[in-house]
């Protein structure tokens, strides 16, 4: 009788009797692999999910195109005010140049505001995908776009902005403000709550 091969593995096959003695094939006597989890239909975006989002890009479009396009409406008094202002300058503005840097100030003024708009119209992305975190973004960059819009809204109707007819400028004030209440109220509406747990169920 043979002795034992002392360097055998301990996890070879043995074989019961009537059982063939040939090499084992694959996947015996192991358990079938689980089959791959199939991802499930996408949850349907909501109507308010859909209006938050179209109310965040409408206020970026507010603040980044139309307030500075509004100074354009009474450009002549924003280059005679700053020609008065640097008469007090060493090297005064003639009102040529006071008029072209008038010309210039809406553009940089709205360049300002565009980078500013980044964050908002990212998250308002993203809320159409579900993220919650957007959502949270946004709702504590809207306090924010809300102070911006009431601070708007006093200059406007004080008359301080003279560079603005003092009822386009609460008009304006007036939309940005709805559009980013709207976009805040909307995303929280429970539509959109059950839309972002289907997404990202916890």
């Amino acid at each position: 009788m043979s002795e034992p091969d002392p360097f055998a593995s301990p996890f070879h096959p043995v074989h019961l009797p009537g059982e063939p003695s040939g090499p084992v094939p694959a996947g015996y006597g192991y358990p079938a692999p689980m089959p791959a989890a199939q991802p499930g239909p996408l949850a349907r975006r909501p109507v308010t999910t859909t209006a938050s989002f179209w109310s965040w890009i409408a206020g970026a479009l507010l603040a980044v195109l139309v307030l500075p396009g509004l100074y354009y409406l009474r450009l002549d008094l924003l280059g005679a005010d700053l020609h008065a202002e640097s008469q007090l300058d060493p090297t005064p503005l003639t009102r040529a140049e006071a008029d072209l840097l008038a010309a210039f100030l809406p553009l940089i003024y709205g360049a300002g505001l565009a980078v500013a708009s980044v964050p908002f119209v990212v998250a308002a992305f993203k809320i159409r995908s579900g993220r919650n975190w957007a959502r949270v973004t946004l709702a504590v960059l809207g306090g924010v776009a809300i102070v911006f819009g009431l601070l708007m809204l006093g200059l406007f109707a004080s008359g301080t902005i003279t560079y603005v007819p003092w009822l386009v400028g609460v008009a304006w004030s007036l939309a940005f403000l709805a559009s980013v209440l709207l976009g805040i109220v909307a995303m929280f509406l429970p539509a959109s709550n059950a839309y972002v747990r289907s997404v990202y169920p916890r």
